[in-house]
């Protein structure tokens, strides 16, 4: 089973503490914006927004990198209202990427808006877990507006963009030290805040997460893996994994876009030597066959699997002769964190 599976349990609608908050309301809010026809589906209820996250530290050993199964079952609970904001605002970006219907932007950008004048996330992180939660919650976001963003009134954007600005600083802010060792939760920074550059046109956030996405493929060593990953035992693949999604997921959004100039592509595949490549052939063989990550470890593999795998749908599209046969069963390419669905965001990204 994937160390993931109850993240990717369908959303309880309405659970934030009782309180929920119909996202519909917000169309009150968009006079300017189009208003929608009887054809259209409401917008779906939303947890309210949520501006402190309480979350518990589930992480183990003198390094961090081992894990307490019944502290993440905890935490998971604690975070799912704002997990199932960000799964829900981003489904309807989906359905607004993949059919171009105008009202499921909106529930989009109304429940964003929503959320920004709330000021969620912006309140107090209770420790080192709140800041990684609130990372992947960014980078969810962060994609959920750029797909969206056309629809949006001048209104909702003077709301949106300062808020998606003050979490990419407050991400930055706490994964800034150079010092720090290059992992899987660097990587996903490196993510969030390129994806947020991109969103609001913001080269300082662009310009950091690069930097992060830089110092996480420097990391990689010459067996193609992240040393530091290589402590979780039996999540040591699965860590690899995970860093790897962000990562492909950075060069994507570099290859698309950066500031303004939706069609200027830089090639982030072949920073580092394409070190990337290396991470992703070792990903990719341990999917076939995880031996040689239980021999480094001395331990089985948990692998990864469904969602934890939606980066491929881009990988694939893009490098279609690397994977020679090697795509596992089960992949999910939808994954909210990663950009939401994959599968149509790379039909229309990768050409």
């Amino acid at each position: 089973m994937s160390p993931n599976a109850a993240a990717d349990a369908e959303a309880r609608i309405g659970r934030a503490n009782g309180r929920t908050i119909i996202a519909a309301l917000a169309w009150l809010a968009l006079a300017a914006a189009p208003a929608p026809t009887l054809a259209d589906p409401p917008c779906l209820s939303l947890p309210a927004p949520i501006r402190d996250l309480d979350a518990i530290d589930y992480h183990a050993g003198t390094d961090g990198a081992l894990i307490d199964p019944a502290l993440r079952m905890k935490n998971d609970a604690a975070m799912e209202p704002a997990r199932t904001f960000v799964r829900l605002v981003s489904a309807s970006a989906d359905h607004f990427t993949a059919d171009g219907k105008a009202a499921a932007g909106l529930c989009t950008i109304g429940g964003l808006r929503l959320w920004a004048e709330g000021g969620a996330l912006l309140g107090t992180m209770s420790n080192s877990q709140a800041q990684r939660e609130r990372t992947g919650l960014l980078s969810g976001l962060a994609f959920a507006y750029l797909k969206t963003r056309d629809v949006a009134s001048s209104t909702d954007r003077s709301a949106i963009e300062p808020w998606l600005d003050k979490l990419a600083r407050g991400v930055e802010a706490s994964f800034g030290d150079p010092g720090r060792p290059a992992n899987r939760r660097l990587a996903l920074a490196a993510l969030a805040t390129v994806a947020v550059g991109a969103a609001i046109d913001n080269d300082d956030h662009w310009r950091f997460g690069e930097k992060a996405y830089d110092q996480s493929l420097e990391a990689i060593n010459a067996n193609g893996v992240l040393e530091i990953e290589m402590l979780g035992g039996e999540r040591a693949l699965f860590d690899q994994d995970f860093a790897l999604g962000s990562l492909v997921m950075s060069a994507e959004l570099a290859a698309r876009e950066k500031g303004k100039d939706w069609q200027k592509g830089e090639d982030w595949y072949e920073h580092g030597g394409g070190a990337l490549h290396r991470l992703a052939n070792r990903v990719l063989d341990g999917l076939r066959d995880s031996s040689w990550f239980s021999k480094e470890t001395g331990k089985e593999q948990a692998l990864p699997s469904g969602r934890d795998l939606a980066w491929i749908a881009f990988y694939a599209r893009r490098f279609p002769d690397r994977f020679a046969g090697r795509v596992p069963d089960g992949a999910i390419f939808q994954s909210p964190r990663l950009g939401g669905d994959l599968a149509v965001l790379a039909e229309k990204w990768v050409r």
